[in-house]
């Protein structure tokens, strides 16, 4: 359980709930309650509606929160590329393998309920910008067009796949090698 302790920094509280919310999403899934988070916040359901008036204003804060740690994981892994390699063609491309093959345990969550969140105007926006982001990101990187698409969609692909965890390795390097 998350515990919240008294405190009066409302983005500290917000921060919590979120972290609350996705410790729930890990374990419910789609079937997140406002009072199973508030239990694993430990806040009672006034002080979460306080912060967050419903279910869907708490999982669009909380898909926004993703999308944003997910842009700054594409930008860390992309430094932590270029700091080894130099900035050579297909790094963007590397970087965004790296990330999209070790998600962060909040993606994988987000992605059991996105598809509800997908139509809620502040989320499509965001997505969009991001969607945006990476494809100027891709387009930019050095590798012929089609290849750094083929590459981002595949990556893009892979949280709806069913594939087996050990077919993973062999699926990464060759996108991989697709960018050497």
């Amino acid at each position: 359980m998350i515990c919240l302790t008294r405190t009066r920094n409302p983005e500290l509280t917000r921060i919590t709930l979120l972290d609350a919310a996705a410790a729930v999403l890990r374990d419910l899934g789609a079937a997140l309650s406002l009072d199973a988070v508030a239990k694993e916040a430990g806040v009672s359901k006034g002080g979460l509606l306080h912060h967050f008036p419903s279910r869907e204003a708490l999982l669009n804060a909380l898909a926004l929160r993703l999308l944003e740690q997910f842009r700054g994981r594409v930008a860390a892994a992309l430094d932590a590329e270029t700091t080894v390699h130099g900035q050579q063609p297909g790094a963007w491309a590397r970087a965004y393998i790296a990330v999209s093959f070790d998600p962060s345990a909040e993606e994988d969550a987000i992605y059991a309920v996105m598809q509800t969140l997908a139509l809620q105007p502040d989320v499509l926006a965001a997505w969009k910008a991001t969607e945006a982001e990476m494809i100027a990101a891709a387009e930019a990187d050095g590798l012929p067009l089609g290849r750094a698409h083929a590459i981002r969609l595949a990556c893009d692909g892979l949280c709806l796949s069913h594939m087996s965890a050990a077919d993973l390795p062999a699926v990464r390097e060759e996108l991989t090698r697709w960018t050497r």
